[in-house]
């Protein structure tokens, strides 16, 4: 697979054209090279691939980057062996991803760089990262499936008086035991008006019976993400209650039933925010309807009103709409989905039920 990429990769490099591309993104150099190591970087010509790391990796890199030379920095960040190296092969530009460098780091590039001409890209293996191969399907519905498993046996420890901190640990205890390797993101655990909190993080807060709790979650297997929210209620509901996990649960229905390949990233989206819109709380809708989903838990595609792009084939993204009310609470529903033939295949489990 890593032959493919740097293929596809090189393909890109060709048709701007650009000679030589440094590669510093984390999940950038564990895609192209399979590298897991915290430092280290991948410089990619026409014929050539190398990663520069420092001591603590060089086994590492060597184990699991079969496909690249790899080369001990001398110095951080080392930026002078690769301008030696591109010297040396009469390669007179470089491309590097513009939104992963500091300006201090850019200010080391340029100084190392002498008559180097230096070009920033953006987006280039983002994009190619978006469409899943087979493995990396196989990677994320494993660890969808492992947070399925992990959330069936949190609901049976759910009880009135858990702390908002108490269900996210036990979560991710659980999340561990299932094999996860961590978690994408710190767990998110909002109940009561605090639901309203898209991003709200776990607090010391006592969860009472009859309120909104929304837990989103995620697990990681073998370098790829999953990502689930499910919003629920301990006990009985209101009516206004269930109006609301009503409305969210059929914008994600109509999601899921007119998305197809092809459509524009920004139509997606729309096909809930003109649903909320018309039944009054559109206003409530404060995000997009998903993003994709794979080595990061946040990648493109991008469904939202400023979303770019076509969905396509192999795609793995969210979809989680949400309506968020602020002093009341509120319900967001997230399963993730990849784009294939047949269409929408869901590959979170766990059941929507608002009481349980």
């Amino acid at each position: 697979m890593v032959l493919k990429r740097l293929q596809n990769l090189r393909q890109k490099m060709y048709n701007h054209p650009v000679k030589a591309i440094l590669i510093t993104c984390r999940s950038n150099v564990f895609f192209l090279s399979g590298f897991s190591g915290s430092s280290g970087y991948l410089l990619i010509t026409e014929q050539d691939a190398l990663l520069f790391t420092d001591f603590r990796y060089l086994q590492q890199a060597r184990e699991q980057a079969e496909h690249y030379e790899v080369v001990k920095t001398e110095g951080s960040p080392g930026f002078s062996q690769i301008t030696a190296y591109l010297s040396k092969k009469g390669i007179k530009e470089l491309a590097f991803e513009e939104s992963y460098f500091t300006v201090r780091e850019y200010n080391f590039l340029q100084k190392a760089a002498n008559d180097l001409e230096l070009i920033p890209i953006y987006n280039w293996v983002e994009e190619l990262r978006a469409l899943k191969d087979a493995e990396e399907l196989k990677c994320i519905a494993e660890a969808a499936a492992r947070a399925d498993s992990a959330w069936a046996e949190m609901l049976t420890l759910l009880q009135p008086g858990i702390t908002e901190w108490e269900l996210s640990y036990e979560l991710e205890y659980r999340l561990r035991q299932k094999g996860s390797s961590q978690t994408p993101f710190e767990i998110i655990v909002a109940s009561g008006p605090r639901s309203a909190l898209p991003h709200g993080v776990a607090t010391s807060r006592s969860i009472g019976e009859g309120e909104l709790i929304t837990v989103d979650f995620g697990a990681v297997y073998k370098g790829y993400c999953s990502d689930m929210t499910r919003t629920f209620i301990m006990g009985n509901h209101s009516a206004e209650q269930e109006k609301i996990f009503s409305l969210v649960l059929e914008g994600q229905r109509l999601a899921m039933e007119n998305i197809e390949e092809g459509m524009d990233c920004t139509a997606a989206d729309e096909l809930v925010r003109s649903f909320f819109q018309e039944e009054g709380y559109g206003q409530y809708f404060g995000h997009g309807l998903g993003h994709g989903v794979g080595i990061d838990v946040h990648e493109l595609p991008t469904l939202s009103p400023k979303g770019k792009g076509t969905l396509q084939h192999s795609m793995v993204f969210s979809l989680e709409p949400g309506i968020y009310i602020e002093g009341w609470g509120g319900v967001r529903l997230e399963d993730l989905v990849v784009l294939n033939e047949e269409g929408l295949q869901v590959l979170t489990k766990s059941s929507k039920t608002l009481s349980i």
